[in-house]
């Protein structure tokens, strides 16, 4: 009896360690299944004699969004969009501002041309005052004899006037209007074409010295025109003059002068008169020419700067004015003001100066800065494209990378969970298997103990 109840009794913790281990074992391993955790079963003893560690899946990280808001993290990838804008903003603001400065100097030769041509026009238009003025000097030089000339004056004069008239015709001349002999600065000859004048007058009288200026006039000792002036009819002209000297002459020569004066006013050595070179000067030769078309601004040679869109003024300038050196007689066109191009009028003895302003200078200044900003503008959009493009494919590259990375963790997950179902089926079995031997065990021992009793009572 005691040694079967022994044997009974050291079977028991047998088949409750085995219940136990699948008790305690198995539904835990089910709860990290279910879960999806690391399943780590550990070394597992039973009774059938299998045991072994199950590998335990790594953890999964999370997944990185990396995207344009992260420029932070990808700072290399602004080197191509920088290059690119500094590239396209260097070599295209170079290009609009070297064809801007082409097409500008082209314009500002334009507007110099422009004003040469002109300038010359102006002056060939008082070249009828001048070539007058210069054929009564030859006429004078001939015979400087006062008789002599006031009777062939008339005659001169209607002479000088037809030319005159015949050549406007063919040229854009100022039309003659008055021709006049000097002889010592004092009118003698005088004879206008559209009206009667009568006057005499000394240029180198008080009231008129500081108007005419003569003895400015005899020390340039060359052809001048002076203008614009009014006359006492009201009409502005300008005159050409032309300052006339005879060498070897006595100081007390008078050229038969009716005043019987052998001088100028005031004037009876120096400049008038040199005595170591004898030269003396017998006086002027004048010629005007109506400056109102001009004054106006009715010359053709002023209209073609109008018809080119160029605005022009036309001055005039005297160091020994009093209060303004240089006088605007003329402007035109709607800007004046402005000079792109400043030449002078060669005149002699005078200082005309023509400015010339060309619109299209400003118009090509602002077309450049405007070419400048929209090239900056195209080159960031461009540069931000390129920014996009390659921040994207950074992110796409990311996103691939995370992708075959979770991939290959699932799929190592999933390894460990066919491994684990497969442990709990090889536990479900050998749990069978040692519940099947224990009640075949305990089979056995009953049928011993009953036959045992039975041959006792016997």
């Amino acid at each position: 009896m005691h040694g079967n109840d022994a044997s009974h009794h050291e079977l028991k913790p047998s088949v409750v360690v085995g219940v136990i281990d699948v008790e305690k074992g198995t539904p835990s391993d089910n709860d990290r299944l279910e879960h999806g955790g690391n399943a780590n079963l550990g070394h597992y003893e039973a009774s059938c004699g299998k045991e072994g560690p199950v590998k335990s899946p790594a953890s999964t990280p999370g997944i990185g969004t990396a995207g344009l808001k992260q420029f932070h993290k990808y700072p290399l990838l602004l080197i191509g969009p920088v290059i690119l804008f500094c590239l396209l903003t260097g070599l295209c603001t170079f290009g609009v501002v070297y064809a801007a400065k082409d097409s500008y100097d082209m314009e500002q030769r334009r507007a110099k041309d422009a004003a040469l041509s002109a300038a010359d026009g102006l002056a060939k238009q008082l070249s009828s005052a001048s070539r007058t003025a210069l054929s009564m000097v030859a006429v004078v030089k001939v015979n400087p004899d006062w008789p002599f000339l006031e009777s062939r004056f008339d005659e001169l004069s209607k002479e000088l006037f037809r030319q005159s008239e015949k050549q406007s015709q063919h040229e854009d001349s100022l039309g003659l209007m008055q021709l006049a002999l000097l002889p010592f600065g004092r009118v003698r000859a005088l004879k206008s074409k559209y009206f009667d004048s009568n006057v005499t007058y000394d240029v180198f009288s008080p009231e008129h010295i500081h108007a005419f200026k003569p003895v400015d006039t005899i020390n340039a000792g060359t052809l001048y025109i002076d203008g614009p002036n009014l006359l006492s009819n009201g009409v502005s002209t300008f005159m050409a003059g032309y300052p006339i000297f005879f060498s070897d002459t006595d100081e007390d020569q008078s050229w038969g002068h009716p005043d019987n004066i052998s001088h100028p006013t005031g004037c009876p050595g120096p400049p008038c008169y040199y005595p170591e070179t004898r030269e003396k000067f017998w006086g002027f030769a004048a010629a005007v020419v109506n400056a109102e078309s001009t004054l106006a601004g009715d010359s053709v040679h002023l209209n073609r700067l109008l018809s080119d869109d160029l605005s022009y003024t036309l001055t005039v300038s005297n160091p020994g004015w009093d209060r303004d050196k240089t006088k605007t007689f003329v402007s035109g066109g709607p800007n004046p003001e402005k000079v792109s191009a400043n030449v002078t009028v060669g005149l002699p003895g005078n200082a005309w100066a023509l400015s010339v302003y060309n619109p299209r200078l400003d118009e090509i200044v602002n077309l450049r800065k405007g070419l400048v900003a929209m090239v900056v503008v195209v080159s960031f959009i461009l540069s931000g494209l390129l920014s996009l493009l390659l921040f994207s494919s950074k992110r796409a590259s990311v996103l691939l990378h995370e992708q075959l990375v979770t991939n290959k963790l699932l799929h190592e997950e999933k390894e460990s969970r066919e491994a684990l179902l497969g442990r709990q089926l090889d536990l479900i079995a050998c749990f069978e298997q040692n519940t099947k031997a224990n009640e075949k065990k305990t089979s056995g021992q009953q049928n011993t103990l009953g036959n045992g009793g039975a041959l006792t009572w016997l």
